[in-house]
């Protein structure tokens, strides 16, 4: 085996710092868009909730047009009975067969609407009755929505607060892990925060950087490897470290 892969690479101190450093914000940024994803959860929880409301009162009105609609036969029923009676006194009236015999046919005419309405009253009712279990499992629905809305708001309160609390020690520890950070370094790591994101202090790669995956220059990687200086990836500026676990591309061969 090379020589290279049994000694160990002097990590720079302050590259030691700012990987502890980025692992610090790195977490905060994780708890950050959690805590970013909660109002979108108790926006989701209130609109299923309310939809299953909806669906009620849909049944509810939809109910409501039924006992209408029976109230109308109903009426209409009665309307049609009152002819009834009116074309019976006017048969007692008249002394004429043939107005008697018109009387008849038109009372005759009158029952078979009433029949008929009679029958589309009962037709609606029993679509009541069936209805009543569509509105008793809407209702549930309801009540089951209600319970789980209550819970899962609960919970994202307590999950915002715990997060909240984590995000505030993470500030405080970043504070005090910067400030034993030489300010040239550490402008040099939150400017490539801010135009790279993520990952900013890398590994050496087989030879090459851990972030833009360009091959580096053996000098790089020599430096690098000494911890005597901070390194920057000529191609993407990127931070660069070597630990003994890393196996470089020129180390593969015994």
């Amino acid at each position: 085996m090379a020589k290279g892969v049994k000694m160990a690479g002097l990590m720079n101190e302050a590259i030691s710092q700012l990987l502890v450093l980025q692992d610090r914000d790195s977490k905060a940024t994780r708890l950050e868009a959690e805590l970013e994803s909660i109002d979108p959860e108790r926006e989701k929880t209130r609109r299923e909730s309310l939809q299953a409301q909806q669906v009620l009162e849909q049944a509810k009105q939809a109910q409501m047009q039924l006992e209408v609609r029976r109230k109308d036969l109903e009426n209409e029923v009665e309307s049609k009975k009152e002819q009834i009676r009116k074309y019976s006194q006017q048969q007692l009236e008249t002394k004429k067969n043939e107005e008697y015999q018109a009387l008849a046919r038109e009372i005759e005419h009158v029952r078979k609407a009433i029949s008929e309405l009679e029958d589309q009253e009962l037709e609606l009712m029993e679509e009541q009755e069936a209805f009543k279990a569509k509105l008793a499992e809407a209702s549930q629905v309801v009540d089951a929505a209600k319970a789980s809305e209550a819970k899962l708001l609960s919970e994202l309160d307590e999950r915002e607060k715990n997060l909240g609390t984590e995000l505030d020690e993470l500030d405080e520890e970043r504070e005090t892990l910067a400030e034993a950070i030489d300010e040239k370094t550490l402008t040099h790591y939150e400017r490539l925060l801010d135009t790279k994101g993520g990952r900013v202090v890398v590994g050496i790669d087989h030879g090459s950087c851990g972030g833009c995956h360009m091959k580096l220059q053996a000098q790089e990687i020599v430096n690098a490897k000494s911890g005597r200086e901070r390194v920057a990836c000529t191609n993407c500026g990127r931070l660069l470290y070597y630990t003994r676990e890393m196996i470089l591309a020129n180390e593969l061969e015994d």
